[in-house]
């Protein structure tokens, strides 16, 4: 019996890779990129602009996150002044950058991209998560670029050392099975598998529903984002170093706005930690919001009361508010 069964898998296996393959393929061709790549030395970057004016309003997604992050609060901005959302490197329709994933990596990819896009400055940055660390990095090496700056429930470099050790303990545990899982869910994406059904791949809520479908279509026509997200995964704690290598203890006189969540959703339920420990690492989170927003004498802290750690999709508007207030602040100066 065995002797029939196994060539008969063998078949099965080989016609569902095949449809995997057109599969991919035929989500690449339904969901094309609506900017332009950019050669940035050895790979392309994927940039989007839309609107006129100056500022010119730069974006960053936060870690594993893709430029439709921000798809609630581009057009609206953009209905003021010229507003850019990019992908990093193996994100999106970005391609990857052979080198290994480093804050002065990604800096300098954006770096360029924006001067080969002929995208002028001065620059107004906003960013998410991760993407803030790197846009304050970025405005540390470039500050005759950077008018002024938005966070967006921003990482600080220090928080790994702030943070309460069951905290820190348990996002190590965390961090191997999320790289595990990454590594599964690459296999699955290169053999095709992911692309027979890639409503199952999971989205935030408030995305809009167009949008939702090509996030998902993007992760599940080709293995490079769960290669890079698990690169970026890995070298988090080497990014941060580098951050807090640089020194950043001021931003100018800039106009500043932090936006911190105000509904805690940044720890992902199962960590089996304490009360106690749950409550020091939002008090230490909070803290840190504070001190990036001392980071300049007009900085100014705004908590988004009915956000989680998205505040661009729970509460786009007071974003949008945030980075207009910006924008004219550096026109009225």
């Amino acid at each position: 019996m065995l002797l029939y069964l196994v060539p008969l898998l063998l078949v099965l296996v080989g016609i569902t890779i095949w449809a995997g393959v057109n599969a991919k393929a035929r989500l690449k061709g339904q969901h094309p990129p609506p900017g332009q790549l950019v050669d940035v030395g050895g790979h392309a970057l994927h940039i989007y602009c839309q609107g006129e004016g100056v500022p010119a309003v730069v974006m960053e997604a936060g870690g594993g996150s893709l430029s439709l992050t921000w798809a609630l609060v581009q057009p609206e901005v953009a209905r003021t002044t010229r507003v850019c959302v990019y992908d990093r490197a193996g994100f999106g329709w970005s391609d990857p950058d052979p080198r290994p994933p480093t804050a002065q990596h990604m800096v300098e990819g954006l770096h360029t991209l924006l001067g080969k896009s002929a995208i002028q400055g001065p620059y107004v940055l906003v960013g998410h998560s991760m993407g803030g660390m790197l846009m304050r990095l970025y405005a540390h090496q470039h500050p005759e670029q950077v008018v002024g700056m938005v966070l967006v429930d921003s990482v600080h470099e220090e928080q790994a050392l702030r943070f309460p050790e069951p905290v820190r303990q348990a996002l190590s545990i965390l961090e191997g099975q999320t790289q595990r899982q990454l590594g599964f869910f690459s296999a699955l994406a290169a053999a095709g598998i992911i692309a027979l059904d890639p409503s199952r791949v999971p989205v935030h809520a408030k995305l809009p529903q167009a949008v939702a479908k090509t996030h998902q279509a993007l992760l599940a026509s080709d293995e490079k984002f769960f290669r890079s997200l698990r690169a970026e995964v890995a070298a988090s704690t080497e990014i941060s170093a580098e951050v807090r290598a640089a020194g950043i203890t001021t931003l100018g006189n800039m106009p500043l706005i932090v936006l911190s969540h105000g509904k805690s959703d940044l720890l992902p339920p199962g960590l089996h930690l304490s009360s106690q420990a749950l409550q020091q690492f939002e008090s230490a989170w909070q803290q840190l919001q504070s001190e990036l927003a001392a980071l300049s004498p007009c900085g100014k802290r705004i908590v988004a009361e009915q956000s989680g750690h998205f505040i661009q999709l729970d509460q786009p508007e007071l974003v949008i508010g945030a980075i207009l207030q910006v924008v004219n602040g550096v026109r009225n100066a």
